[in-house]
Formats: structure tokens, C-alpha cells, sequence
């Protein structure tokens, strides 16, 4: 059973109709609504063919960024930066598992989960629903408000998907960070994805620990469009919006709600703590899961990153919490002295350690001592 029709529970239901070796298994997609969704818009950077590379709207090699009034500019020949939106995403996936027999869709609201008679069971609106296993996506960890944290942050953001009375984008390149915006909310950056050139989502995120009013964001895209892009009310219609908001949080995230009751996606702590990308890691941990159950073998249950990459986030998450002019510096010296792809690759826990003493020799080095040591009760006790 999959509680949960956002991005990893289809993901998840994909990866399952997609096995030859659980073709004999029935599936049950719960949720309130299961009706596509058109908020949102996920980006990953990959240097492989994606699995549903159908369903990607766009993709850049060329990204931008802007700090302290420098400005990089980087070919990823390594990697695509790639955008999926989520209408047709979700539009994709259900329309598979309304097509398949294997697959039974119910809109209910979800009340709880639990484990008895060595079964698990889902308790909605409309009634308790059984099964070996449940991967959930829609409540937070049982554990969740007993569990330590020390810095804890949101993303959150607004974008506007707007289109130009006139040509204005370099639609071969993506702004993947612009720091030059004013910080008084929080370490703040926007973020640019020109689809053409004259159709682009822009978006005005930040890190922090409280959300803003909704006037707030929308005054900031606007100024940043006036300042960045000359472009007056006049000279643009918003297409489209969204908005979103997801945990920053040095947090461990149980990896069960209950026994046979797995939690997935962002209710299992797969958003990078320090940049707040899920798609692919929610893919990974899919990927894993149906693994184990097309070899009869228990359910994932290592962590979502390494020792290492948990030390890394607590120090960057205690910096931008407690210091975020120190970590636009770090930013900056990130970008400036290093390559992209070194970056990219060092985001998705995918460098050596070699590389990650390069990267860090290479910004001020100070900051991070003290966060060590603001943080030595979490780090040497296995963070």
C-alpha cells in the first residue's frame, strides 16, 4: 500500500509497475485527492539517462551563479540540469495506475498507521484499510517531535512562471543561485529557469526559520524583476505560480513510522538539509525498496547519508542559521574555487573524501572549526 500521491509515492508506484518480478502484486495509492497537481516544479542535476526522461519539461548544461557581486558562469558537461513539472508528472503516473489492473486508487483522508496481527493497517476517513506493507509520505515520523535538533531552518519560496511581452532570456542557461538580493529575511537567493525567451519560472527562496506573508514574496519578485530584468508590471503576465516550503533540519528521521510502516520522501528526512533537494534521493531510496522486495529481503534501512555527509550539513546548517554573512562569504568561495561539477557532484554525497578536503580547504576555514565545536555534542556521539 502507498499513502501518499506526491512526488516519491508515485514515484515509488512507478518503480513497482515497472518490476517484471512483483507483477503478481496488487497495489492500493491512497490519498485526500488524487487529482494531478500543478504547484510545484522538481530540479535535479544528473550525469545519467533519467529512467522518465519523457516527462521532463527542460534541461540547461549551462548554469549561473551570482555572490558578493561576482558572477560564475559554467558549462556542466558532466551533468544536465533538468525540470520536471508536477502536473505532468502526476498527470503520467496516475493515468498508468488507472490503466493498470494491478492497481486500486481510493481518495480518503489519512488518519494514522499502525502494526497489529503482523499486518498494516491504515486508518482514513472512510475506513481501515490492510496490507503487508505500507510506504507513507503523508504524516510526519511517529518520533518525529522527540527527536533531537539543534538547527533547524525551512526553505521556503515563491515563484512566479512568467512570460515577456518581448524576447529577455538566455534560455540555453539557468540562474541556479543569485545571492545579490537584499538578505534582511534570511540567507536569501533567487533562482531562474528560462524555458524560452520570453518563459521562465523565477522564484524568491529563502533560509529561515519562519515563512513570510504572502506580500512579501511577491514584492521581492517584483523589485528583483524591475531591478535584474527592467521589466515593469506592463511587460510580463504571470503564467503561473507556487510555492513551497521544506525542512532544513539536522534531524534524524525515523525510518519506519511503525513496523511494516515505512516512511518515504521528505515524512523520511530524504530532503538535503543543507539544499533542500529530494527528487533524486526519493528516487534512489524507490529504487532500493523494490529491490528488496523483488528479493524477499527486509526493507532499506541504512541512513539517508553517510557519517561523513551528516558532520557536513550540521556545519553548513549551523552556519547559515547562526552566521549568514559568513555563509554568503562561504558561497562565494564555494563557486569561485571550484568547479561546478566538483560542487554538484560534492551536493549529491557522491565525492570522495579527498575531494571534500579540497573544497573546504578552499574557503575560510575558521567558521567551520566553531561549528565543530558548537556541534561536538551531536558529531562525535555518531550526529
Amino acid at each position: 500500500m502507498i499513502a501518499g500521491a506526491g512526488a516519491s509515492g508515485l514515484s515509488l508506484l512507478w518503480y513497482l509497475l515497472n518490476s517484471e518480478s512483483l507483477e503478481q502484486q496488487r497495489i492500493l495509492l491512497i490519498d485526500q485527492t488524487l487529482t494531478p497537481d500543478d504547484s510545484k516544479t522538481w530540479c535535479f542535476w544528473s550525469d545519467q539517462t533519467f529512467l522518465l526522461k519523457d516527462l521532463i519539461y527542460c534541461s540547461w548544461q549551462n548554469l549561473e551563479v551570482r555572490t558578493q557581486k561576482s558572477i560564475f558562469i559554467e558549462d556542466i558537461h558532466q551533468y544536465q540540469y533538468h525540470c520536471i513539472r508536477s502536473i505532468d508528472y502526476t498527470s503520467a503516473i496516475l493515468e498508468l495506475a488507472r490503466n493498470s489492473s494491478r492497481v486500486d486508487l481510493i481518495e480518503t483522508s489519512i488518519l494514522d498507521f499502525e502494526f497489529a496481527d503482523e499486518k498494516a493497517h491504515t486508518n482514513t476517513t472512510t475506513g481501515t484499510f490492510t496490507s503487508k506493507y505500507v510506504f507513507q509520505s503523508v504524516k510526519k515520523p511517529r518520533d518525529f517531535h522527540k527527536s533531537t535538533v539543534d538547527n533547524s531552518l525551512i526553505q521556503h519560496f515563491v515563484g512566479w512562471e512568467i512570460e515577456t511581452s518581448f524576447d529577455l532570456f538566455n534560455s540555453e542557461r539557468a540562474l541556479f543561485m543569485d545571492f545579490d538580493v537584499p538578505q534582511q529575511n534570511g540567507v536569501t537567493f533567487m533562482y531562474l529557469l528560462p524555458y524560452q525567451k520570453n518563459l521562465a519560472l523565477v522564484e524568491y527562496t529563502v533560509f529561515s526559520e519562519e515563512l513570510l506573508s504572502e506580500d512579501v514574496y511577491e514584492r521581492e519578485l517584483r523589485k528583483y524583476l524591475a531591478k535584474k530584468y527592467n521589466l515593469s508590471k506592463e511587460n510580463y503576465q504571470i503564467v503561473r505560480k507556487e510555492k513551497g516550503a521544506i525542512p532544513m533540519e539536522d534531524r534524524k528521521y525515523s525510518i519506519l513510522y511503525c513496523k511494516n510502516v515505512m516512511n518515504i520522501g521528505l515524512s523520511g528526512g530524504y530532503a538535503k538539509p543543507t539544499s533542500g533537494y529530494t527528487f533524486l534521493r526519493t528516487h534512489k531510496q524507490c529504487r532500493e525498496i523494490v529491490s528488496a522486495l523483488e528479493k524477499g529481503n527486509s526493507l532499506p534501512d541504512k541512513p539517508v547519508s553517510s557519517y561523513r555527509f551528516r558532520v557536513y550539513d550540521m556545519m553548513l546548517l549551523y552556519l547559515l542559521k547562526h552566521h549568514p554573512d559568513t555563509s554568503l562569504k562561504i558561497f562565494h568561495d564555494f563557486f569561485q574555487n571550484n568547479p561546478f561539477n566538483t560542487l554538484l557532484k560534492f551536493l549529491e554525497e557522491k565525492s570522495h573524501f579527498g575531494q571534500e578536503l579540497s573544497i573546504f580547504s578552499k574557503v575560510p576555514y575558521m567558521p567551520f572549526f566553531k561549528s565543530i565545536y558548537k556541534m561536538k555534542h551531536r558529531i562525535f556521539t555518531g550526529a
